[in-house]
């Protein structure tokens, strides 16, 4: 009797297991069939949480937990998925991919200008400051220059991947378009790398691959506020990789390197030089004093406006008005031969950015912030 007992009692367990299993069963599709977890969804999620990440620094960015297998079904991550953008010589831009190197020469490229290669793989939203909307306007303005530009980072999942994976093989391409231009003919001192961020590294990479390859240094790097990376030893930018070496420093905390890096570092504002001072005039975030010193440099570029800056020992130098005041440059693209060191200026919130010569004098200001209009969004 014990026995059938047991045996009743067990078969009712298992009844009431296999009951809770079906219940289970029924409740995840019901919930898949709520809430379908396709590859779409993942990304979305994906791009999400690479977006919130981004607003913490490199670090947090780089190991961001997102699905790279769903991440790699999509356009837009591969060095492959690049893109070059070049003038005609009716004044229309054309995009190419990154593969079409070699058809520069059919292009609006004189050998008797100055050739700016701008390297961006720094992504932003559509703004007032969106860096794709600053590049068009600085090739339709300057047709004094051979202007070319070359996209890493249409979207924040290209970033991601430059940033993690891609670097070595995006730094490949820049030295094979400056390669390029120099077969068609441009001379390789006549030619400026730029780039910001992430972007400023790779155009390092670029010259420095140039001039293993070619024994000859590139005229000129122009690094702004280069990216502290996911790994130091992705910082590329230093004094060996071209003639001259121009670092225009933002941010100096998660986002920018702190230290000199060129044969000229500019600090607007000291920002950047001591850890303790955060922020660019009318910022609110770090992410948007890392931008700053882009906008600083296309306003130059493409308005035409001089922001000087004056050489000084240090920022406490500056502050003091100890400086040498006849030793002074002026952001852009042109520098004296004989300026080395540090260099200091005072800047505005908002555009027109400069001081003019009232700028080379330190002078304490009110925190302000951008105008609406013109806020600096990610």
């Amino acid at each position: 009797m014990r026995a059938q007992f047991t045996m009743q009692k067990s078969t009712a367990q298992m009844i009431i297991a296999v009951c809770l299993i079906c219940q289970s069963l029924a409740v995840e599709v019901r919930d898949k069939a709520t809430h379908p977890l396709n590859i779409d969804s993942v990304q979305k999620h994906n791009i999400k949480l690479l977006s919130e990440q981004l607003n913490r620094g490199w670090r947090a960015f780089c190991d961001a937990p997102v699905d790279e297998g769903v991440m790699s079904l999509f356009q837009g991550i591969n060095p492959s998925d690049a893109r070059l953008h070049v003038m005609t010589i009716t004044n229309q831009s054309v995009e190419l991919p990154i593969k079409s190197i070699s058809q520069l020469k059919d292009f609006d490229i004189n050998p008797e200008r100055k050739t700016l290669i701008y390297v961006n793989a720094f992504h932003t939203a559509d703004s007032y400051f969106s860096v794709q909307e600053h590049l068009t306007l600085l090739q339709n303005s300057r047709r004094d220059l051979n202007v070319i530009v070359v996209d890493f980072a249409k979207d924040v999942s290209q970033l991601y991947y430059a940033v993690r994976h891609h670097l070595s093989v995006d730094g490949y391409f820049v030295y094979k378009l400056v390669r390029a231009l120099k077969d068609a003919g441009i001379g390789v001192q006549d030619i400026t790398l730029a780039g910001h961020s992430v972007g400023a590294n790779i155009a390092a990479l670029g010259a420095q691959l140039f001039a293993k390859e070619n024994k000859q240094l590139v005229g000129q790097l122009l690094a702004i506020d280069p990216a502290t990376m996911c790994r130091t030893t992705d910082i590329w930018v230093k004094q060996s990789v071209a003639s001259r070496v121009v670092v225009l420093h933002g941010e100096g905390d998660v986002f920018g390197v702190r230290v000199p890096l060129g044969h000229i570092d500019i600090y607007p504002n000291g920002i950047g030089y001591f850890p303790r001072r955060k922020l660019q005039p009318g910022c609110e975030s770090k992410i948007c004093s890392h931008m700053y010193p882009f906008v600083l440099f296309m306003e130059a570029l493409i308005e035409g406006v001089m922001i000087p800056a004056t050489k000084c020992e240090s920022w406490a130098k500056f502050r003091q008005g100890d400086c040498n005041f006849q030793n002074t440059i002026n952001i852009g693209l042109i520098y004296p031969s004989n300026a080395k060191g540090l260099y200091f200026c005072m800047t505005q919130p908002n555009p027109p950015f400069t001081y003019m010569e009232h700028g080379l004098r330190y002078k304490a200001r009110r925190p302000e912030k951008l105008s609406e209009k013109n806020q600096i969004k990610y």
